[in-house]
């Protein structure tokens, strides 16, 4: 392990990547990156030459490899061979993918119909073919980096675990680093992005105590007026209503933030203020909330009739999502 996660930082070094004081072990999180001296800083900065495109990528002999029909330097496709040989997929990524989705194939018909519903997968969907590529996918897709309107892998930087207060990672044209953090013993981790607790699971394959959560999808009508939320998570701060006829089509609406506690009330404020519609009160909102926990207890009342790790980590964070609506409203 030492070795190759030697001969991995010095190919890395050489390649333009920059690796300061970092080295990866098991940790509370599972596999994490810590320093290996607490009192200096640690940074990752993985450059856009090392990155691969994640359409770029297919499964050769139950390993990662770059299509032939690409353009990448045969040095970059050696060292994204070893790295996902020996420290991503070929190092315990394809059989944590693997458990997590044969985990919820297992699910009973009433659950996945509510997870299609509100949580967005189509599980029947995600698990159509053949299945050694179902895992390929959903092992990239949960390790994708946005960068230039592009999904890529991102070597060694994709190594940093989440946390849901701490910095995001750092992009700019030239690739993507780790947060500017001080000196620390701790493990250094990432923001990935705003998502609620059951997006998070269904999208990255863990559970998260996140600070927001987002309202499922729904559609209400006032009056003349049809109200239609897509249920999306928001990644900034930006409102998106479109307005067709007498359909008003929200991309999402926030409906808990511990850090803003009032931030759901004053984003559906505005929502109003922009529709310009005096009908629409106030307590809409507070019965919005309400079918949001409806509709959790009943996602919560299925995954109790499964007995795997897999349903077992969804009934754990729909008591966590209830409860936080619950408490915050």
């Amino acid at each position: 392990m030492d070795d190759n996660w030697d001969f991995l930082l010095s190919e890395f070094r050489r390649l333009g990547g920059i690796a300061d004081n970092v080295f990866q072990k098991e940790g509370k999180y599972g596999r994490g990156i810590f320093s290996v001296d607490p009192s200096k800083r640690a940074r990752i900065f993985t450059p856009k030459k090392l990155m691969v495109k994640k359409d770029d990528i297919f499964l050769e002999d139950n390993k990662l490899r770059i299509k032939k029909d690409k353009e990448y330097h045969q040095e970059i496709r050696d060292f994204f061979y070893f790295y996902q040989d020996n420290f991503s997929w070929g190092f315990g990524g394809q059989e944590t993918t693997e458990l997590l989705e044969k985990g919820l194939s297992l699910f009973n018909s009433n659950l996945k119909e509510l997870i299609k519903k509100y949580a967005l997968v189509n599980l029947e969907e995600r698990h159509k073919g053949k299945w050694s590529n179902v895992i390929q996918k959903q092992f990239l897709n949960a390790r994708a980096f946005n960068f230039k309107n592009n999904s890529f892998i991102v070597p060694l930087v994709e190594l940093v675990n989440h946390k849901v207060r701490s910095l995001p990672y750092i992009t700019n044209k030239d690739g993507i680093s780790t947060p500017n953090y001080p000196p620390s013993n701790s493990e250094i981790r990432h923001s990935y992005n705003n998502m609620s607790p059951l997006y998070r699971f269904f999208s990255y394959g863990f559970y998260s105590e996140e600070t927001i959560i987002f309202s499922i999808p729904f559609s209400i009508m006032i009056e003349d007026i049809n109200i239609f939320c897509k249920g999306m998570s928001l990644h900034n701060d930006s409102m998106q209503i479109e307005r067709s006829g007498n359909k008003i089509i929200l991309e999402g609406l926030p409906i808990v933030d511990v850090n803003h506690p009032r931030l759901p009330y004053d984003y559906f404020d505005e929502i109003i203020r922009k529709i310009a519609n005096r009908n629409i009160r106030q307590d809409l909102l507070l019965k919005i909330i309400k079918n949001n926990i409806s509709i959790r207890k009943k996602i919560l009342e299925q995954s109790q009739l499964i007995e795997n790790e897999v349903s077992n980590t969804l009934t754990k964070l729909m008591h966590y999502e209830i409860n936080l609506i619950s408490s915050h409203n």
